[in-house]
């Protein structure tokens, strides 16, 4: 059991600084998930481009993010989190601009880049600000808003930008792009300038040794190996399965045409309100009793998505499975930030999810050569192997954790009375 329990009455605040970092993030989500629904068809549509860009649009973003994140948390660890999170509010806005002028698909890719490494920086800088802000004793907690403020986005943007595309244009959604990106900017601005404390000659190579070297970064790491499968089902794959399984044929008639995207919808917010209370429920009992739970929650909601055969049953499949797997991610955020010293914490943040991001590519290429026809038996079954396996590891593995400041503690000789 994770020995980082506190009593009822020791609940520090959150710092004024926590919940204006979280609003510049929130914007920020909202300015790139705006894009998600309008990217394909600005392609195809206005572009008149073969279908394959649309693919190639997306990995454009996927590979610059992830070649993005351990250079940024270096220097987020270096330089300051506020710097690098409005370097990457500043490439945001040149995406933006890009994206106006975007006539041919080269122009759009470059944008599409761009968006890439905006989100590796600003993300990776944003988790590690997150975490310094935060009371140890409150830091999962405050992981689990982190993340729901992203999820929060996910909610809203994609159906703003949809109706926005349908009723003006295109340029009218980048233009918001722009806005909400600009937004996420001045709010950074606001927030302190900060680095932390720095032995003189610190190595990016040893920044990533001292990291790797603790065994919670390897908990959290291999819990995020398992989590990446059940997102590449959800947001890679669950437009397929839903169709060829005809999920929604017994939706009524107003939903027929978004009961597919209400699935979406459905998952970011019970992500959204999940992640804070399981971050919680975490610092008072541990990570490991918490992270446990959630996982066999991941698993019995992907087991019933295997065997949903309505709309109803499939909207509390996916429901169950985004519990579980918010209560997974919370933990294993936390589990990170707790392993490593406030110097390393951008590092830390850039090699879980860097980590996370290729498990999602790997599992959304991989896990389509398991569909035979409309059978997707051995694609839930491999799903369930993942989670379990690497689940089970990392649980494992987080036993007997102690955060990063009670080990501090317990190395300093005891004051004589």
């Amino acid at each position: 059991m994770t020995n980082n329990v506190h009593s009822p009455d020791q609940k520090p605040t959150l710092p004024v600084e926590f919940w204006v970092a979280l609003v510049g993030v929130s914007l920020f989500a909202m300015g790139l998930t705006i894009l998600l629904p309008i990217v394909p068809l600005y392609i195809t549509d206005h572009l008149d481009a073969p279908r394959q860009w649309i693919g190639t649009a997306t990995l454009a973003v996927a590979f610059t993010a992830v070649s993005t994140r351990i250079p940024g948390g270096a220097l987020s660890d270096n330089l300051g989190r506020r710097r690098i999170m409005l370097i990457g509010a500043l490439l945001g806005l040149v995406g933006t601009a890009l994206y106006l002028v975007s006539w041919n698909v080269a122009i759009f890719l470059i944008a599409r880049t761009m968006s890439g490494i905006s989100l590796g920086l600003y993300t990776t800088a944003n988790k590690a600000l997150i975490a310094d802000l935060a009371p140890p004793t409150r830091r999962g907690e405050a992981m689990g808003l982190s993340n729901s403020a992203f999820s929060l986005a996910l909610i809203i943007s994609p159906l703003l930008g949809e109706g926005i595309k349908n009723a003006i244009s295109f340029q009218a959604v980048f233009a918001l792009n722009g806005v909400l990106t600009f937004g996420a900017l001045i709010i950074t601005l606001a927030l302190p300038k900060t680095r932390p404390v720095r032995d003189a000659g610190r190595s990016t190579r040893l920044d990533i040794s001292d990291t790797l070297h603790e065994r919670g970064s390897w908990a959290a790491i291999i819990l995020m190996l398992g989590l990446g499968s059940v997102l590449a089902l959800m947001f890679s794959l669950y437009p397929q399965i839903a169709e060829d399984k005809d999920l929604f044929a017994d939706s009524p008639g107003f939903l027929s045409a978004v009961a597919m995207s209400l699935g979406i919808s459905i998952w970011a917010t019970v992500d959204t309100l999940i992640e804070p209370v399981a971050g919680r429920v975490s610092d008072r009992l541990g990570r490991q009793p918490v992270v446990a739970p959630g996982l066999v929650i991941t698993v019995i909601g992907v087991f019933m998505l295997s065997q949903a055969a309505t709309t109803l049953a499939t909207y509390l499949a996916v429901a169950v499975m985004a519990a579980g797997w918010g209560i997974a991610r919370a933990v294993a955020d936390s589990m990170a930030q707790d392993a490593v010293a406030p110097m390393v914490r951008g590092m830390g943040a850039a090699i879980l999810y860097t980590g996370f991001d290729i498990a999602v590519g790997a599992n959304a290429q991989g896990l389509v050569f398991l569909i035979d026809g409309t059978d997707f038996s051995n694609l839930f079954l491999a799903v369930i192997v993942l989670v379990a396996v690497f689940g089970a590891a990392g649980t494992l593995l987080s036993s007997r954790l102690l955060p990063y400041e009670q080990r501090e503690l317990a190395r300093q000789p005891a004051s004589a009375d």
